[in-house]
C-alpha cells in the first residue's frame, strides 16, 4: 500500500501574485523532479532546460527523476523536511489531496499571461481548473495527452483474414463484431492456446482501459462534484465488466501471468511477441512498439451497447507551494509547457498534443510522422480532442480508491468473488477512503 498523505501543513493558499516586470538578475537554482516515462522524455527534457537556460541565464536548474512508484511519496517527504523541488511532474490523481495540504503554488492569477485555456482540449481544462471553496482556481498546466488505444499486429489479421479495426468513428466495431473478429484471432493447438485474440482489458495498473470501457456503457462511479461513489454496483458496471471477464474466460484473452511475460509495468510485450494479435493500452505505447519489427497497426477500441466515451488525461506540472523563487519556478512551467518543448516529444508517439491548434493542418505536419504513426491515426483524434477525463483524476485519496478498486476487481476477474458483493464492498470502502483525513 502506497504511503498515506502526510498531515496538512495549511490549507490551499491564495493566488499569489508575481511582479511583472522580468526576471531579476540574481543568481537563481531550481530544481525540477519528475519520473522518467521514457529515455527520449528525459533526453528532450535536458534538452529543454538547455534552451531554458539559454532563454534565462541567470537560472540554473537541476533535473532530477524517481522512479514512478516512488515519486509521490518521495515528494511527500520532501516538502515536510522542506526540500522539496522547485517544479515537478503530479500525477493529476494526486492533485487535490496536495491542494487541500497546501503544497501546490496557486497559478491563476498568472495563467492567463502564459497559456490560452481555450486552446487546451476539454479534459486538461476540466483537469486543471479545480474548484476550491466554490471558486475556480489553478494549480498545475498539462503539456500533453494520453489514452487508450487499440494496436494490433497486422501480419496476425491478415492471416486470420480479419479486417483491420477501424479508425473513423462512424465505423467504429460494436462489441459483439469485436469478439466474433477475436475468436478468429485465437489459434488453439492440441488444447493449448499458442496465439490470443486481444488483451488488457482487465487493465491492473492503473485501470485507464477498464474504466473507458464501463463509462462507455454508459455506468458512473461518482457523483457530479466528485465526493461521493455512486452507483459503482449499477447494471452498467455490471455488465460491462462481465463482457470483459469473459474475454478472458472464452479463451479470446490471456492472464497474463499465466504465459511467462512481465506485464507489471507495461503490457507491450503480449503484442511484440505475437501471443496475443491486438492490445489494448495507453497511447503512450507507441513510441516503444513503433520502434520494434511488428507491422503495427492501431483503430479504435470497441463501443459498449452502441456508444463510446473515451477518457485521456496525463501529468501536470506543478509548483510547489514553497518555493523561494516563484516567478521563476512559473516561467519553467510555461517552457516545459510550450509547444516549442514538446513537438520532439510529440513526433515520438510518446505523448499525444492536449491543444486543439496542434490538430490543425498546418501544425499537424509538424509532428505527425508517418513513419511513426500507423495509417489512420489522426482520423482517431476524438479519442483526445473530445475525451473525457478520468474519473479518478477528480477525487480524493485517488491513490487508496485504486488500490481498493484494483483489489476488488482483481478478485472479481481473477478469484471468482460474486460482482454484486464485490461493487457493494468497493463502494463501501471507496466512501471510506474519500472522507476528509
Amino acid at each position: 500500500m502506497k504511503l498515506k498523505l502526510l498531515a496538512a501543513t495549511m490549507f490551499a493558499l491564495p493566488a499569489i501574485g508575481f511582479a511583472s516586470q522580468s526576471l531579476a538578475q540574481d543568481k537563481v537554482e531550481l530544481t525540477f523532479m519528475s519520473w522518467e516515462a521514457s529515455p527520449l522524455e528525459s533526453a528532450s527534457i535536458k534538452t529543454g532546460l538547455e534552451d531554458f537556460k539559454k532563454a534565462h541565464p541567470n537560472v540554473d536548474v537541476k533535473y532530477v527523476t524517481a522512479p514512478f512508484a516512488q515519486h509521490h511519496a518521495k515528494l511527500r517527504t520532501m516538502m515536510a523536511a522542506g526540500t522539496a523541488p522547485d517544479v515537478f511532474y503530479l500525477n493529476p490523481d494526486y492533485q487535490r489531496d496536495f491542494i487541500n495540504n497546501g503544497q501546490l503554488l496557486d497559478l491563476s492569477d498568472q495563467f492567463s499571461k502564459y497559456w490560452d485555456m481555450k486552446d487546451f482540449i476539454a479534459s486538461s481544462q476540466k483537469k486543471m481548473q479545480v474548484t476550491v471553496d466554490g471558486k475556480t482556481h489553478i494549480y498545475g498546466v498539462d503539456v500533453c495527452t494520453v489514452g487508450p488505444v487499440l494496436y494490433y499486429n497486422k501480419k496476425l489479421f491478415d492471416e486470420a483474414k480479419v479486417p483491420y479495426p477501424p479508425t473513423k468513428p462512424e465505423d467504429q466495431w460494436t462489441w459483439d463484431q469485436f469478439v466474433e473478429n477475436m475468436k478468429k484471432l485465437t489459434k488453439v493447438e492440441n488444447g493449448k492456446t499458442m496465439q490470443y485474440g486481444t488483451a488488457n482489458f482487465e487493465e491492473g495498473m492503473n485501470l485507464y482501459t477498464t474504466q473507458e470501457m464501463v463509462a462507455s456503457n454508459g455506468a458512473k462511479w461518482f457523483n457530479d462534484d466528485f465526493t461521493k461513489a455512486v452507483g459503482m454496483d449499477s447494471p452498467e458496471t455490471k455488465d460491462a465488466l462481465e463482457k470483459i471477464k469473459a474475454l478472458r474466460t472464452s479463451g479470446i484473452a490471456p492472464d497474463p501471468s499465466s504465459i511467462g511475460l512481465d506485464t507489471t509495468n507495461s503490457p507491450t510485450q503480449l503484442l511484440l511477441t505475437g501471443r496475443v494479435a491486438s492490445l489494448f493500452m495507453g497511447s503512450w505505447g507507441l513510441q516503444e512498439l513503433a520502434a520494434s519489427k511488428l507491422d503495427l497497426g492501431a483503430g479504435l477500441p470497441p463501443k459498449m451497447n452502441g456508444a463510446f466515451t473515451p477518457m485521456s488525461s496525463c501529468n501536470i506540472d506543478a509548483v510547489w507551494s514553497g518555493t523561494k523563487h516563484p516567478q521563476e519556478a512559473v516561467e519553467l512551467v510555461s517552457f516545459l509547457t510550450s509547444m516549442k518543448f514538446a513537438t520532439p516529444i510529440y513526433k515520438s508517439g510518446l505523448w499525444m498534443p492536449n491543444r486543439l491548434s496542434m490538430y490543425e493542418p498546418d501544425k499537424l505536419k509538424e509532428w505527425y510522422d508517418g513513419k511513426v504513426y500507423p495509417k489512420g491515426w489522426i482520423d482517431m483524434k476524438s479519442l483526445w480532442t473530445t475525451s473525457g477525463l478520468r474519473w479518478f483524476d477528480q477525487i480524493t485519496n485517488a491513490d487508496e480508491v485504486y488500490n481498493i478498486m484494483s483489489d476488488e476487481l482483481q478478485a472479481f476477474f481473477y478469484s471468482n468473488k460474486p460482482l454484486d458483493q464485490v461493487l457493494s464492498e468497493a463502494q463501501q470502502r471507496v466512501n471510506e477512503a474519500m472522507q476528509p483525513q
